[in-house]
């Protein structure tokens, strides 16, 4: 009888079937913690869009020429556009940087009918012949309404002004177009003055660019 109970108690223990928590008390929450998911996010794509090596052109000005000596010597009251009456060889000089504008001035006609650019430097084309050259120094025409030449050299015989040339460029159609205006002429106190304003004004400014949050 005691080897038929022993045996029947063997077998009632190896039928118990255990339970998961009874195998493992502590890992199961870790497992359940560190279990992987099936689906994954998927990660964001960033893309990296590389610098190029070349430089970014800057746009081309349009300015042929400056007088900056205009400025300088004179006080500047009115200004007005243009146009000149130039030859073949003459624009494609300008168009190689021929033209200098430092001692030009303008001189209207005695009926006040037209307006001519006298002491514009521009210089001989190189790939023209002898034959087809400008004079260098030669009094070019502008091209103005007859209502504004008459204004200018009204405004020079009463009040004594001078018209200086401030810049010659191309304008949209790419025709050269010069500056003109009514100026008068400074004094050595007047320049020095200007000098003071434009030391000071750089002054101010380097200060307000270092201060500046």
């Amino acid at each position: 009888m005691l080897r038929i109970a022993y045996i029947f108690g063997i077998f009632s223990l190896l039928c118990i079937i255990p339970s998961q928590s009874f195998l493992v008390p502590y890992h199961s929450e870790l497992l359940r913690s560190t279990a992987i998911p099936r689906t994954l996010p998927l990660p964001s794509l960033v893309t990296l869009n590389a610098k190029s090596g070349k430089k970014k052109k800057k746009p081309k000005s349009n300015t042929i020429c400056v007088n900056r000596q205009a400025r300088r010597n004179f006080e500047i009251v009115d200004k007005l556009e243009a146009g000149i009456s130039l030859t073949g060889t003459e624009v494609k000089a300008i168009r190689d940087g021929k033209m200098n504008l430092q001692d030009a001035f303008v001189k209207p006609s005695k009926n006040g009918r037209s307006c001519t650019l006298v002491n514009c430097h521009i210089g001989k084309h190189d790939m023209s012949g002898a034959y087809f050259q400008h004079e260098e120094r030669r009094e070019r025409p502008l091209l103005l309404h007859k209502e504004e030449s008459r204004k200018l050299l009204k405004k020079t015989e009463t009040t004594g002004m001078t018209i200086v040339a401030l810049r010659a460029y191309f304008n949209s159609d790419n025709k050269v177009k010069v500056q003109i205006a009514l100026a008068k002429g400074k004094n050595v106190r007047d320049k020095r003055n200007d000098i003071k304003e434009r030391d000071s004004k750089r002054e101010t400014g380097r200060i307000m660019k270092n201060f500046r949050m």
